[in-house]
């Protein structure tokens, strides 16, 4: 039949209805409720009477609920029914009942959920906020097992690599195990020897503020730029290691103390004088604490690592860019009242 003998079954598009604005209002909301449905985050709605007026297929999921059986209910009897799935109840409780209308945005922590099966989500609770007045409370739920699972194995991963490879990925200075190895085999030497050796532990100030504040792609690129101020200051036959975050070991072969607080305020100094060109200007600086192992002595190479590390609390706790080194145990015989 050729097209313009085919019968019409659609009106021209003038002259179909338009909706009006109660029409576009339902049809808008059926989509939004739609699409939090579909939405992989759980959401619960709670109206400024403190009743509840929608739960998602999402919590529905993780709680093992029948939303159609809880929605009209108060909010203080659908989180009781909620926290009947939580390893801990009461703290979820505690976390997330006391919300007030007017309560600004807030995330709660990690929630361990036990039934119907094993999880970990986040709740986040919002304002519903129209015309400057709070009309009630929005709560989201999100799953979050398998982002800490993926975070889990990542760090066995790194902690599988550390073992095999002896260099830090992020400055190339060799990591905490290779430290370990030529502390443990410096001790020996030096004990062969009857020679001493210094060790220092340096921590960069105000490092998690950085991470916070400016973001941790600036803090590694703090890190890097310290490992490099300690290369250039170190001893041609010194090692310098990064320990543990911002932390870096110093390995000083044939040192006394003189020459350990030598090192360190020089390290110390580089820090300090050093360029970081941070957004917001700030120095960046660092705390040495030290100790120097003189024979005769008992202690082996991990008792070289705690007088160290108190040694660099007693750095810190003198403010930024503190130095300290302990004194060799002949030394603290010396001065022992006689």
């Amino acid at each position: 039949m050729p097209p313009s003998e085919r019968p019409k079954t659609d009106r021209p598009r003038s002259e179909r209805p338009v909706p009006d604005d109660s029409e576009w209002r339902s049809l808008l909301e059926g989509a939004l409720v739609a699409v939090l449905e579909a939405a992989d985050e759980g959401i619960l709605v709670f109206d400024r009477g403190g009743k509840c007026r929608m739960i998602s297929r999402r919590v529905a999921d993780l709680f093992g609920i029948d939303p159609a059986e809880h929605v009209g209910k108060l909010r203080e009897d659908v989180l009781t029914l909620l926290a009947r799935a939580c390893d801990e109840p009461d703290s979820f409780l505690d976390a997330v009942g006391g919300d007030d209308l007017n309560e600004p945005p807030h995330v709660v922590g990690e929630i361990d959920l036990a039934s119907p099966r094993p999880r970990k989500i986040i709740w986040t609770s919002y304002p519903i906020v129209r015309q400057g007045a709070a009309w009630g409370r929005l709560g989201l739920v999100r799953d979050v097992t398998r982002e800490r699972a993926a975070e889990r194995a990542q760090r066995q991963l790194q902690n599988r690599l550390d073992q095999l490879i002896p260099v830090d990925s992020l400055t190339g200075l060799p990591n905490a195990r290779r430290f370990l190895e030529e502390l443990e085999r410096e001790h020996g030497r030096s004990s062969r020897a009857w020679d001493s050796y210094g060790l220092l532990r340096l921590d960069v100030d105000g490092m998690r503020a950085i991470n916070d504040e400016l973001g941790v792609p600036v803090g590694d690129m703090v890190i890097e730029k310290v490992s490099e101020c300690l290369e250039h200051c170190r001893r041609e036959y010194d090692m310098v290691a990064r320990y543990d975050g911002d932390e870096f070991s110093v390995l000083l072969p044939g040192a006394d103390r003189v020459a350990a607080e030598a090192v360190a305020s020089r390290m110390v100094g580089a820090i300090a004088s050093c360029d970081f060109e941070l957004a917001d200007s700030r120095r960046v600086t660092a705390c040495v604490g030290g100790c120097v192992w003189i024979p005769p002595s008992g202690e082996r190479g991990d008792d070289m690592l705690r007088r160290a590390e108190q040694a660099l609390e007693e750095a810190k706790a003198r403010g930024r860019g503190g130095v300290s080194i302990d004194a060799p145990q002949t030394e603290r015989r010396s001065l022992a009242p006689q």
